[in-house]
């Protein structure tokens, strides 16, 4: 059986200019079917889906920290209602995948996607598309600033740190157990992180607890960013340590997954329609700025 539950035809993203399907973006990357192993939760508010790969995972880029994969939740007309996620971790001999998806409250397509999914169901993903990882700079530490839904990403790249690398984390959630799990991967890697508590009747993204964590540092300009999370709040540590501290560009790579009163599909619409624009205008993906799409 083929999960494909999401019904707001509303969120169906279609790609009619092909910018999508081109060469440019589909490089390297290829659409896996995947069948539930089990289903898991480890915590209130935590889904972790354990699948497996119908046929094998032979791209090296698998093997990479960071790896960001978009799942087909059903096609609308001409359109596709998808989500991207990150691979937490990958047993590459076994075809098999984790990833870990945050409940919430609601009925957005995948709150709705992951209620109905049930283990040996199969469902599509594309990817693996590699994302960014926190910036080595010998002699310098990373800062990382990130809130729950980009702990796996963490925990993943925690998993194959770089040797000699010095770090510390704030990871803001109210929930302690996705924290206390990420705990023991960075003290596995010698990297520091601490928990900044949310009460749980705030929102993610809306306390200002991670920019005031940034301003916390005694010596920024001797540190790198790694940052993922609402994008708003995302936006506002990377004006400070590139306008405010004065940081290169490629020592601070921040990230927003998501955005505060938008659907994921809207806020794909305008990645898409920037994409195109920079298509038209001679460039690439890999020019792409993502707080550059206007949201």
């Amino acid at each position: 059986m083929t999960s494909g539950n999401a019904t707001h035809d509303d969120e169906a993203v279609a790609d009619t200019g092909g910018a999508l399907s081109g060469a440019d973006h589909a490089r390297a990357i290829g659409t896996v079917e995947m069948r539930v192993v089990e289903l898991r939760r480890p915590a209130r508010h935590l889904l972790r889906i354990v699948a497996e790969s119908l046929v094998p995972l032979e791209d090296p880029n698998w093997l990479r920290p960071n790896v960001a994969v978009r799942i087909h939740l059903a096609t609308v007309g001409d359109g596709e209602i998808s989500r991207v996620y990150t691979v937490r971790s990958l047993d590459l001999g076994a075809w098999r995948m984790e990833i870990d998806v945050v409940l919430h409250p609601g009925t957005s397509p995948m709150m709705m996607w992951v209620a109905a999914l049930r283990a040996g169901e199969v469902f599509r993903l594309t990817g693996p598309r590699p994302h960014f990882l926190p910036p080595v700079v010998p002699g310098r530490r990373i800062a990382m600033f990130l809130d729950e839904t980009a702990i796996p990403a963490l925990y993943a790249i925690l998993r194959q740190w770089p040797s000699g690398s010095e770090a510390v984390g704030w990871v803001e959630s109210a929930d302690p157990f996705p924290v206390e799990e990420l705990r023991e991967a960075a003290d596995s890697a010698g990297v520091t992180l601490h928990h900044v508590r949310r009460d749980p009747e705030s929102l993610p993204g809306t306390t200002g607890a991670l920019v005031a964590a940034a301003r916390t540092l005694t010596d920024p300009a001797g540190h790198t960013v790694w940052a993922a999370g609402e994008r708003d709040e995302m936006r506002a540590l990377r004006t400070h340590f590139r306008s405010e501290v004065g940081l290169p560009k490629d020592d601070v790579a921040v990230f927003g997954y998501w955005k505060h009163g938008m659907s994921t599909s809207e806020v794909d619409r305008h990645r898409l329609a920037h994409y195109e624009r920079t298509l038209a205008a001679g460039g690439r993906i890999d020019d792409l700025d993502d707080f550059a799409i206007g949201v």
